[in-house]
């Protein structure tokens, strides 16, 4: 059984909410030992969006494989201890605005004069500096700045929110990836890193091809990729479909009863049916709409059409490709039981897959890896630097 790449790897994630946590969940699924350190309430996320005991998804998916130790941070000795983690640790993760760290005395600075081969990834709303450095940087606010809900405006034209936390997940996936590049580099010369990431920086490069397409085709509509395309109606449902190649579009056709489109000169090629896309489109959702999901299904799978059903999420995890990938598996989380949770794509189904901690479910247990007897221990408690489950 291979290991995973990371195993042995440890990651010390001061981060809290989406992007940070996420972050260091990637690892942790890739066999890094990441400890989460969370303040005495908590990370914040623990409580946002619904759920029993702190663990509501966010909090879960954010926090899988992690364990979790409570210390505060404010006080002299919790400092103390983190200090000593982060000197053990080859990766620390922290997303606070720009500052907040550093007056803690956990900075990049401070962990590099004990520790100088760590990776230490910063992650911002805004980035580290500038004039919108210190504003408060989440989803809808960074949806709205960087043009996805402009581009996803509805037919009317109004921006709309797309209701995925889409900045704070891909910063998470490019930090995860900076990560790996950063010890691929410290490998070769021995030296740590200062990722700086920011969730504006993401969001553009996650919008490169369409932000490239907008000023190429300033002024106008820039024309549609294929025709046709789109979700449309059937009689009881809805079905995507699409035409990639001349092919499918030919068995888009067939299946329609549109046979005589094929050698139409108005759709003989891509850039003939662009020019006609919203006729093509129109004509194609009018046949649609007029049989079940069912009967269109069987023709365009008959003619190798490109389309798809309308799935919910229940449908695309017991969905018969997904089972066969190993896709999702079925994780005991207390105090759910078993959830449906994704692997990340290129892990193993034999790495393991572990629960998220409930906050300061580790305390003791890494406090005594770091040579804490039970004395010192409960002085720690006693004072309120950290908390034990």
């Amino acid at each position: 059984m291979a290991r995973p790449p990371y195993a042995g790897l440890k990651v010390l994630d001061l981060s809290q909410g989406i992007a940070g946590p996420y972050c260091a969940t990637l690892l942790a699924q890739q066999g890094a030992d990441v400890i989460k350190v969370e303040p005495p309430g908590g990370d914040w996320i623990r409580n946002a969006g619904g759920g029993r005991g702190g663990m509501t998804p966010l909090a879960i998916v954010g926090n899988l494989g992690k364990r979790s130790i409570v210390i505060d941070a404010q006080q002299p000795a919790g400092r103390d201890l983190l200090l000593r983690m982060a000197a053990r640790a080859d990766v620390v993760v922290e997303n606070n605005r720009p500052g907040v760290i550093e007056r803690l005395g956990l900075g990049y600075d401070a962990i590099r004069s004990a520790h100088p081969r760590v990776i230490y990834v910063s992650i911002t709303g805004f980035g580290p500096d500038g004039p919108d450095a210190l504003k408060a940087g989440t989803d809808s606010i960074l949806q709205s700045l960087t043009g996805m809900a402009h581009r996803n405006r509805d037919p009317d034209g109004t921006p709309r929110r797309i209701p995925l936390l889409i900045p704070d997940t891909i910063t998470a996936v490019y930090a995860a990836q900076a990560v790996g590049a950063a010890l691929y580099a410290r490998e070769r010369d021995g030296q740590g890193r200062h990722l700086k990431l920011s969730l504006l920086a993401a969001a553009a490069a996650f919008q490169a091809a369409p932000i490239v397409e907008n000023r190429i085709f300033e002024g106008a509509a820039p024309p549609p990729n294929t025709v046709p395309a789109g979700v449309f109606r059937t009689r009881d449902g809805h079905l995507s479909l699409s035409a990639v190649t001349e092919a499918h579009f030919r068995a888009a056709m067939r299946v329609l009863g549109l046979d005589d489109w094929i050698d139409d000169p108005r759709f003989a090629s891509p850039a003939e049916r662009k020019k006609h896309a919203a006729f093509v489109n129109e004509e194609v959702g009018r046949r649609l709409a007029e049989q079940t999901t069912a009967h269109w299904v069987a023709k365009l799978e008959a003619e190798d059409a490109l389309f798809a059903e309308i799935a919910d999420y229940p449908a695309f995890v017991g969905s018969a490709q997904a089972r066969h990938l190993g896709a999702f598996a079925a994780l005991e989380q207390p105090p759910y039981g078993a959830l449906p949770v994704a692997r990340i794509p290129g892990a193993e189904p034999s790495w393991p897959l572990r629960p998220a901690p409930p906050a300061g479910e580790h305390t003791e247990e890494i406090l005594r890896e770091l040579g804490l007897d039970d004395a010192a221990i409960s002085e720690l408690a006693s004072a309120g630097a950290v908390r034990r489950c």
